[in-house]
């Protein structure tokens, strides 16, 4: 057995639990939705929607944040980080 054959591949991408703000955005760009939009998938509130994609330090309760994925995770679309250690969106195929 050489050298290479004992190395692991690691995986492309892994899911993520928290998504950042340009996460967010980009997620939404790829739908084609609106924030409006966002706020009535996730039934979080339009000026909840806008804090979560603004850059830096965000006050948004965790189970807004995980209502928001989920509303995305029903139309197919993930959050993903990667092996280099950027971050992306990971849609159906």
């Amino acid at each position: 057995m050489n050298q290479h054959s004992r190395l692991q591949a690691e995986p492309a991408e892994t899911l993520i639990d928290t998504p950042s703000h340009a996460q967010i955005r980009a997620a939404r760009a790829y739908l084609g939705w609106t924030a409006l939009e966002l706020a009535e998938e996730s039934g979080v509130s339009f000026s909840t929607v806008r804090r979560v994609e603004m850059p830096g330090h965000r006050a948004v309760r965790d189970e807004n944040v995980a209502a928001i994925r989920e509303a995305f995770s029903r139309h197919g679309v993930r959050f993903v980080s990667y092996a280099d250690g950027s971050l992306g969106i990971a849609g159906r195929s």
